[in-house]
């Protein structure tokens, strides 16, 4: 009996042992799941993080620096054993004393940083993107004055034209046959209070062909932009316009940086939305800074000593800065711009451990 007692006591033991072993299938699944989950937030959070610290650098006009992320290796692993000390007599088991071990390595042995501060990579960023862009964006119900400050670089145009549609504006504002033009209307009148204020002035034309350069780093030129989109809106005109660079956007994101926290006359820089019917100003891309940064940020970097970050938008509300959205928009054009064959070769590719 006292054997028959100690077969079934070892028999307990090597059954918790197998259950131990055989969860190392499903411990490594889960872990590769896990993981998985993990560094696809890391590398999504890793690359907004891209694109606001080098628009930092662009507000503070300082060279620019871009890594990509490639591919991840993974490598799960599995390994157990059961040492132990067992003592005989003649009539049996005495005793015995038993010491499983499992290792689990469930997950990734590397992923791949490429280097990408070289010439192929930047004549890609360098080239001016297809007008259609705008098209395309707005397609994907990006708001139609954000698609347009983003990508439009300038306007050009008979001097008579813009005199034309300034005058045609001002009728339809007078009038404001519908809440449509009564909201574009009033987004107008009060970016004019604010240009007033500031001390902005209305300088003469003097040429038969006019420019109006899109650039977010002062108020008064920024006004005069917005300004003429809105009456193209108003009008429902659409004109040519020479689109941005990759590279410009991402300087055109540092002037709105700038203009928040380096400008003579700090503004937030603003974007008139669709929401319910009705058209209202939000922050376009509010970015601040603080040493160190709050937590609960959406984004934060840090350059110079100084925390720049963009606070978590408050979503769903009337107020709600693009940001975030904005963040979206120029990932997907610096994905879009840079094609495969501006990636490095596989010799200049550096392996970094993860862990």
């Amino acid at each position: 009996m006292s054997f028959l007692k100690h077969r079934v006591r070892f028999s307990r033991h090597a059954a918790a042992l197998m259950m131990v072993l055989g969860c190392g299938t499903g411990c490594t699944r889960g872990e590769l799941e896990h993981k998985a989950d993990a560094y696809n937030q890391a590398i999504a959070e890793s690359n907004s993080r891209q694109i606001l610290l080098n628009a930092v650098r662009a507000s503070q006009r300082a060279p620019m620096s871009f890594v990509g992320f490639g591919d991840v290796a993974a490598a799960p692993t599995f390994s157990g054993s059961a040492g132990g000390t067992f003592n005989f007599d003649p009539f049996g088991l005495t005793t015995y004393n038993l010491n499983p071990t499992v290792n689990v390595n469930g997950g990734f042995t590397s992923f791949t940083m490429n280097n990408l501060n070289y010439a192929a990579f930047a004549q890609e960023m360098q080239r001016p993107l297809p007008p259609n862009i705008v098209q395309y964006f707005d397609q994907l119900k990006f708001p139609k004055e954000l698609v347009k400050l983003i990508f439009v670089q300038e306007y050009t145009l008979p001097l008579q034209k813009r005199q034309r549609i300034a005058a045609e504006a001002a009728a339809r504002c007078r009038a404001r046959a519908n809440q449509r033009d009564a909201d574009i209307c009033d987004a107008m009148e009060r970016d004019r209070d604010r240009f007033d204020k500031a001390g902005c002035q209305d300088f003469p034309e003097t040429h038969a062909t006019m420019t109006l350069l899109n650039v977010g780093r002062d108020l008064c030129a920024m006004v005069t932009f917005q300004t003429f989109v809105r009456q193209l809106r108003l009008l429902e005109i659409e004109l040519p316009f020479k689109p941005r660079t990759t590279q410009a956007i991402l300087y055109y994101l540092g002037d709105l940086i700038a203009a928040q926290n380096y400008s003579t006359h700090p503004f937030l820089p603003e974007v008139l939305i669709e929401k319910d019917n009705r058209r209202l100003t939000v922050p376009l891309f509010e970015v601040r800074r603080a040493i160190p940064a709050p937590a609960g940020t959406a984004v934060a970097v840090t350059y110079g000593g100084e925390s720049f970050f963009i606070p978590t938008p408050v979503f769903g509300a009337n107020e709600e800065a693009r940001s975030l959205q904005v963040l979206d928009l120029v990932s997907q054009v610096i994905t879009a711009a840079t094609s495969k064959d501006a990636l490095p070769k596989t010799s200049t590719v550096t392996f970094v451990q993860a862990r």
